[in-house]
């Protein structure tokens, strides 16, 4: 994709009830978005994307990204096949491993991440397909599962997200498309040469591979660079961003962004985020600042960037940024989203 298609991200964790969800999607398909993603955080964005589907008639809607970890591969088949015959044919199912530190609260044991979820991608192709054989792998074992009715694709679109570099060759290889995150347009470029390689060499159409880039965004004006510096804390106990944020850590405070963290002191974590960190994948200021940021991502390779509101002085911004990058000037949104 080209041009100026975007995408709108929105939070499970804007604590925003099913029926604004569903309000909002509406309301950036009225604007021209081309497609309607659910975060997951500590909701369920897979029960979150039945609401986007109702609300809206064309625009493409999914995860970005459910975490695969919480779900058997065949309950997300269902589940999945059930969305896209609730879109009609609109669905796409994007993938994340989660990580061990969040993993391990919700009661998962660590496990082999690539090899995981490619036979979890596999198995969600097998029921989707109705292989009489099923999945016979060495994570994952099934017969033939029937479904109560045909799905509307057999072939239902999967993404992977990925930030390191096994994971996006995975994606290259296997995958519909690939959903990168917490990478500036560099980075992103690299990411998406590294995922079209990897197509290539197991013999794809690098092209058939899209690559998604969800883009942070604080649409604040001044107040944007303090805001944009509040999302690193959201991300800096992961352990696979160290690569993305090291780069730009030559003050080396994000040890103690993370001691902070871990104490409790969430202000005091913000506080001693570098802003070079922030402002490398985060846009902020004005509409048009953000707007050539999202620019300088599709220049960089991104087929499609996700534009994901964060909250500055508590409001989300969701209205705000369906008005201001939207491309139908008429559409309106009003719903309460604080």
């Amino acid at each position: 994709m080209t041009g100026s298609v975007l995408g709108l991200s929105i939070a499970s964790h804007s604590g925003l009830p099913p029926a604004s969800i569903g309000a909002l999607a509406a309301a950036a398909e009225r604007a021209g978005f081309a497609a309607v993603a659910v975060a997951e955080g500590h909701g369920d964005a897979l029960a979150l994307c039945h609401p986007v589907a109702a609300a809206t008639r064309r625009v493409r809607i999914g995860t970005a990204v459910a975490n695969a970890a919480l779900r058997p591969p065949v309950l997300t088949a269902k589940t999945a096949a059930q969305l896209d015959q609730a879109a009609g044919g609109r669905f796409t199912l994007g993938l994340g491993v989660g990580n061990p530190v969040m993993n391990g609260r919700f009661g998962i044991q660590p496990f082999p991440p690539l090899a995981m979820i490619e036979e979890y991608v596999a198995v969600i192709r097998a029921v989707l397909a109705g292989e009489a054989g099923g999945h016979a792998g060495r994570v994952y074992r099934t017969g033939m599962v029937p479904l109560d009715s045909p799905p509307v694709r057999r072939d239902l679109p999967i993404y992977l997200g990925a930030l390191g570099p096994r994971m996006l060759g995975l994606a290259g290889r296997i995958a519909d498309g690939v959903i990168l995150n917490l990478m500036s347009p560099a980075q992103a470029g690299q990411a998406a040469g590294a995922v079209r390689a990897a197509a290539a060499a197991a013999g794809r159409d690098p092209a058939s591979v899209e690559v998604v880039c969800v883009v942070h965004c604080c649409l604040a004006g001044d107040a944007g660079a303090a805001a944009a510096r509040d999302v690193v804390p959201r991300y800096v106990l992961h352990p696979a961003v160290a690569p993305l944020f090291g780069p730009q850590d030559a003050g080396g405070d994000l040890p103690a962004v993370r001691e902070r963290l871990l104490a409790g002191d969430r202000a005091g974590a913000t506080a001693r985020v570098p802003q070079p960190v922030a402002d490398a994948f985060v846009a902020h200021g004005d509409a048009e600042t953000c707007r050539s940021r999202l620019a300088e991502y599709r220049a960089a390779g991104v087929d499609l960037p996700v534009l994901f509101p964060m909250p500055v002085g508590g409001d989300w911004g969701y209205e705000a940024a369906i008005a201001a990058f939207g491309t139908d000037e008429e559409a309106t949104p009003s719903v309460k989203n604080s």
